[in-house]
């Protein structure tokens, strides 16, 4: 391979981390073959992500996001590649890049798609009505890039089974690739020493449908009266009205909420301090696909999860015993305050499960979500190319 080009209009930053580490790795791996043209939104629209941005409807971002489109589409004019990987969100530029008169110049193309565009905002957020116009401007546009591409990267096996159906598309062009976060070493939690006796169960989380803050409110509610037992909430979004409701309601809530933005020092530090790390309890369709930043980081610090029992969760369960690592989470019904509340309680009452849990989930990381496994899993791409 002569050339490995890198296009983007994107974010980077610790606070979505994917796109960051894995232009790291495949600079690490390519070395002079590699050229980077991305061009960066603001420092704000990072730090929120690239749907809070847009939501938000910051003429900033706005005018950023389709200037450095214009200027992509310039460069490529005026370059070529062997080969070039789109940073998510970047439909678009894929869609010109398989433009006939521009095809040659770029014969391969890697889109790391990371997640639907169509699927988030159309079918699991409802943000467009799915027979609108801009909802079927939306869905052809990425059936358009998924076709144009030669490898569209996801993050979980689930996910490109899904996109592969949704959008007619055969399965082998998508392909399973870990997302990558901060390099932390993965560990064995140690048992924690609260000034008070509580067991604490961190929720990092946007508090979309799919993270479930409803049944983890639910379940902080019907442990009220456990004074052992107390929670932590990291964030804001869509479902935070329903935490604020119960704050402003119950007499006697065990619950801090750390609300809006935090560095991921803050997080870190936050997870550290917990005794149980809460996963996702939404019973949507699209949590049973993903695998959330948040969890990544829960196992690399060898925290103790509890999460949905969806059909990532249970495929990682398989794994594991293939590979002879005990359960690295907990699982719970999707959306079963009551299974999430008796579960807490069982945890509580057995810190060497929590121990053991935590350990299995640091084992898992580095076996199969490490930046070695992600490595791997590029390099494979790659070299074909």
């Amino acid at each position: 391979m002569k050339s490995f080009q890198v296009f983007g209009v994107t974010q980077i930053s610790d606070s979505y981390p994917n796109i960051k580490y894995k232009l790291t790795a495949l600079q690490r791996m390519l070395g002079d073959k590699y050229s980077e043209y991305v061009m960066l939104s603001n420092r704000s629209a990072a730090a929120k992500g690239f749907f809070a941005a847009l939501s938000a409807g910051s003429l900033s971002f706005t005018w950023r996001f389709l200037t450095g489109h214009v200027k992509v589409f310039f460069y490529s004019i005026r370059h070529r590649a062997e080969s070039v990987y789109i940073c998510y969100p970047g439909i678009v530029i894929t869609v010109w890049l398989g433009l006939p008169f521009i095809r040659k110049r770029y014969p391969v193309v890697l889109l790391d798609a990371f997640i639907s565009l169509y699927d988030t905002v159309v079918i699991d957020r409802k943000i467009l009505k799915e027979n609108g116009v801009l909802a079927k401007t939306l869905y052809l546009l990425e059936k358009k890039a998924f076709e144009a591409a030669a490898v569209v990267i996801v993050d979980t096996s689930e996910n490109a089974s899904y996109y592969s159906r949704l959008f007619g598309i055969s399965s082998d062009k998508f392909h399973a690739v870990p997302l990558s976060i901060p390099p932390f070493s993965a560990e064995i939690a140690k048992p924690k020493e609260h000034a008070s006796r509580s067991v604490r169960c961190v929720f990092v989380g946007t508090l979309v449908p799919l993270q479930g803050i409803r049944t983890i409110v639910d379940a902080a509610s019907l442990l009220e009266g456990d004074p052992e037992i107390e929670f932590v909430c990291i964030g804001d979004g869509q479902d935070s009205d329903y935490l604020d409701g119960y704050l402003a309601s119950a007499s006697n809530a065990r619950l801090t909420w750390h609300r809006g933005h935090h560095s991921t020092d803050f997080i870190v530090q936050q997870i550290r301090d917990a005794d149980i790390c809460l996963g996702i309890f939404g019973d949507g369709p699209k949590a049973q696909r993903v695998l959330p930043y948040k969890i990544y980081y829960y196992l690399a610090l060898g925290m103790p999860v509890v999460t949905a029992m969806t059909d990532t969760a249970t495929r990682i369960l398989a794994e594991c015993q293939g590979i002879g690592v005990d359960r690295p989470f907990v699982l719970v019904p999707a959306g079963d305050a009551q299974a999430l509340a008796n579960t807490i309680r069982e945890l509580r009452d057995n810190p060497d499960e929590r121990t053991r849990t935590g350990a299995s989930g640091a084992e898992y990381f580095r076996s199969a979500l490490s930046d070695s496994a992600i490595d791997q899993s590029l390099q494979e791409l790659i070299e074909p190319v």
